[in-house]
């Protein structure tokens, strides 16, 4: 049997049977070729760029994937829907955090102190900003004083040119560089390996990124 396929069988004939796919893997196909190319520095101006969003998104599918498997084995044909929406409606890092509690009933949860959280904590801070990037008006000392003459500013003559500076700080996508995206990869990689697999293997258990709820 196909293992990137899970089906819900009607056997009666009454009724429709179902699938659903596992396309996560597609998604760690493509991870994979991208971090060979950035440990190997066969690197452009955009693959840091680009790498950082296709981690985000492969994990915010990975999350869904489970969350999708977790309902359809709950809940019935008719309503997995509706729950599987509101988890997946839950804040991204949210998400993380509260999904092996989720998939083990309240059995596990996650140990926020992990190293691994932490990277793909700030993975999805990185995202965000990556993704929702804006610019406001920022103050600085031009360092003019110029005098106000009956309501008007009085230029001295001969005075054609005004000097000043100002900082500007690097760009969200000036900041990516190797060790981050290696990092996010290796934290990425534990998640696959700690949590998704286990959970679609039905051998979720114990280990340095999940904990027994006490």
């Amino acid at each position: 049997m196909n293992t990137d396929i899970k089906l819900k069988l009607e056997l009666t004939g009454k009724g429709n049977s179902y699938f659903l796919y596992n396309g996560t893997e597609k998604y760690f196909e493509k991870l994979r070729s991208a971090y060979l190319d950035i440990k190997n520095d066969k690197v452009n101006d955009y693959l840091y760029f680009s790498f950082v969003t296709l981690c985000a998104s492969t994990l915010e599918y990975s999350l869904n994937f489970i969350l999708a498997c977790y309902c359809v084995d709950s809940f019935s044909i008719e309503s997995y829907r509706n729950y599987l929406e509101q988890f997946i409606s839950i804040k991204f890092r949210n998400k993380i955090l509260l999904l092996p509690h989720i998939i083990s009933d309240g059995k596990f949860i996650l140990n926020e102190d992990s190293q691994t959280f932490k990277q793909l904590s700030e993975l999805v801070a990185v995202r965000n900003k990556i993704l929702h990037n804006k610019e406001f008006l920022k103050a600085f000392d031009s360092g003019i004083k110029l005098d106000v003459v009956d309501g008007e500013i009085f230029v001295p003559v001969g005075m054609e040119e005004i000097s000043f500076s100002f900082e500007t700080e690097p760009n969200i996508i000036d900041k990516i560089d190797k060790k981050m995206c290696l990092d996010f990869a290796d934290a990425l990689g534990d998640f696959k390996a700690f949590v998704m697999a286990p959970y679609l293997d039905n051998s979720l258990s114990e280990n340095h990124l999940i904990t027994l709820k006490k």
